[in-house]
């Protein structure tokens, strides 16, 4: 109608913050602060376990390192690991080298040679040596076992100046490891030794007097 005041925008509902009779923000008030900050404290603990977490597996799979103690493993005929008890290296050449010298390193990589176990009769054993570079051969201490510390290294099977047979002894009571003792080497009272810093990697192994602790000469033969 004529001389009517201009129609103005439409009215529109107010919000939550300007209706005064909402109440106060329940997500404002000190509870809800303590509420957020205990939530936030939770899920940074569960982000470190799951750093911790994943640490410790990196370590295990690593072969250098484990969460949990390897089991002990008694001898038996096939393939196997050869691991040093206290260090939990294992028996290995190094690539490329000729001489057949056996050293320790991270199990993880330890594939030149693989190893086998063959039993050859009542408590003797020859180590086979399956080398993706030569024939499979023995390991075994030259020169009849003359030398002191001489090396226990791989070459052919058959050579007759070479100690190729070995007894596997149980030690300790429970059963702590297993020796390497040479059959027939001219330096009796000998054992398969890690020489050298026995945690080290590439420490080399040799026959040595057998030890009333054994260290450096038990050994766990971990099946493939």
């Amino acid at each position: 109608a004529e001389g009517a005041a201009p129609a103005g925008p439409p009215p529109a509902w107010p919000s939550a913050a300007e209706d005064p009779a909402a109440g106060p923000d329940p997500e404002s008030g000190p509870r809800s602060r303590l509420r957020r900050a205990l939530v936030g404290a939770v899920a940074v603990a569960g982000l470190v376990l799951a750093a911790v977490s994943v640490v410790a597996f990196v370590r295990d799979d690593t072969g250098t390192g484990h969460a949990h103690r390897p089991v002990l493993t008694a001898p038996a005929e096939g393939p196997v690991r050869i691991r040093v008890i206290g260090s939990d290296l294992c028996l290995n050449e190094r690539r490329g080298s000729r001489d057949g010298q056996i050293y320790q390193r991270p199990c993880a990589g330890a594939e030149v040679p693989r190893y086998e176990l063959k039993r050859l009769g009542g408590d003797r054993w020859r180590i086979v040596s399956v080398h993706p570079d030569f024939p499979v051969g023995c390991s075994g201490i030259p020169s009849g076992g003359r030398i002191p510390y001489a090396a226990l290294e791989d070459s052919e099977c058959g050579d007759p100046t070479r100690v190729e047979r070995f007894t596997l002894e149980p030690h300790g009571s429970p059963v702590t490891g297993y020796r390497i003792v040479p059959v027939g080497s001219a330096t009796p009272g000998s054992c398969v030794t890690v020489v050298g810093d026995r945690m080290a990697e590439w420490s080399r192994l040799t026959q040595a007097p057998c030890a009333a602790d054994a260290r450096g000469q038990l050994f766990s033969f971990d099946r493939r």
